[in-house]
């Protein structure tokens, strides 16, 4: 080989090893994958995990993106585990996870997870039956232990998680319903629609969804509404109350309060921080991605993505980029 040629050889690898060192330049490196973990199919996760996708592959050029289902409960497992980057979930689940208490105890604390941002409020727990059903309350169900159906989101998901810990406040869980003789099933928000149009069960509890909207869109539903009490408890256990507004669904004939809660995106703390900087700005810059997704996101506000978290477990590129704007100091 000419010595000509080895230079330009040796320059190549030196500039390649350069590239690829820690705080080499101002980019990171170039990430080969890109892995995404939503919801179950027919509801608001897996929608806005598409869309964080197809944002993805805009900002980051020549890395594979891919979106999976997944669950609130779990994405924050998989992202410690390396089987995705960024997922959907609650505030109060990742703080569970930090601690390996509530939905991950006996779990070790997770230790790899942070925060993008915080995204909206989701109203959650809806206890819906058919408008001529003889259900009139949470608390009657309690009291008077019938055999009724119940239907609740995939096993694992925020929902389902939320919904029982509702429950218990009245004093009763899943296990208990089956105890009376009667069902609890956890199925997709298409197959809890189905179920209850063909008279295959008698209720539902979760959150309302495109699929669940097209339930109560075919068929009367009555709300049970959460007792204020109960509420109470658990806004005090870390949920939200937020308020129904009159009008808002058909069987809301006033401000009702209700629970909810907060919606936030967490990415592996080992991501580039440029790369999480160029998707956390993509979002911010062009909040109507995410406004668009379904109605519960259109409260989306930007400027309120570093709420609800300590700015110590945001991650640094969203952190940088909240900084620039001025939302944190």
């Amino acid at each position: 080989m000419k010595k000509s040629s080895m230079l330009i050889v040796a320059g190549m690898v030196l500039a390649l090893t350069l590239s690829s060192a820690p705080g080499a330049g101002a980019a990171d490196p170039v990430l080969k994958t890109f892995t995404v973990t939503s919801g179950p199919l027919g509801g608001d996760f897996y929608a806005l995990g598409g869309v964080i996708g197809e944002v993805a592959k805009s900002v980051l050029p020549g890395t594979t993106v891919s979106v999976n289902t997944g669950g609130a409960v779990e994405n924050v497992l998989k992202i410690e585990g390396g089987k995705a980057d960024l997922g959907t979930g609650m505030v109060k689940l990742y703080l569970e996870s930090l601690q390996g208490t509530g939905a991950y105890a006996g779990r070790p604390p997770v230790k790899n997870v942070q925060v993008m941002m915080y995204v909206t409020p989701m109203p959650m727990s809806f206890f819906l039956v058919k408008e001529d059903s003889p259900f009139k309350s949470i608390a009657d169900i309690a009291a008077s232990k019938p055999k009724i159906r119940l239907l609740t989101s995939k096993r694992g998901s925020s929902p389902s998680v939320a919904s029982e810990n509702m429950l218990k406040y009245y004093g009763f869980d899943y296990d208990a319903i089956e105890s009376w003789g009667g069902s609890v099933q956890y199925v997709s928000y298409a197959e809890a629609s189905s179920l209850i149009q063909d008279g295959h069960a008698d209720a539902f509890v979760g959150p309302i969804v495109s699929s669940i909207n097209e339930l109560i869109t075919s068929v009367k539903m009555r709300m049970l509404p959460i007792d204020p009490a109960v509420l109470d408890k658990l806004t005090a256990d870390g949920y939200m109350s937020y308020t129904l507004k009159k009008g808002q669904y058909y069987f809301v004939a006033e401000d009702i309060p209700h629970m909810a809660e907060s919606v936030i995106l967490p990415v592996g703390a080992g991501l580039p921080d440029d790369a999480v900087y160029k998707l956390t700005k993509a979002l911010c810059e062009k909040p109507e991605l995410i406004r668009n997704v379904h109605p519960t996101y259109a409260v989306f506000e930007p400027e309120r993505c570093p709420s609800y978290i300590e700015p110590q477990h945001i991650h640094p590129g969203a952190l940088r980029y909240y900084k620039e704007r001025g939302w944190l100091r």
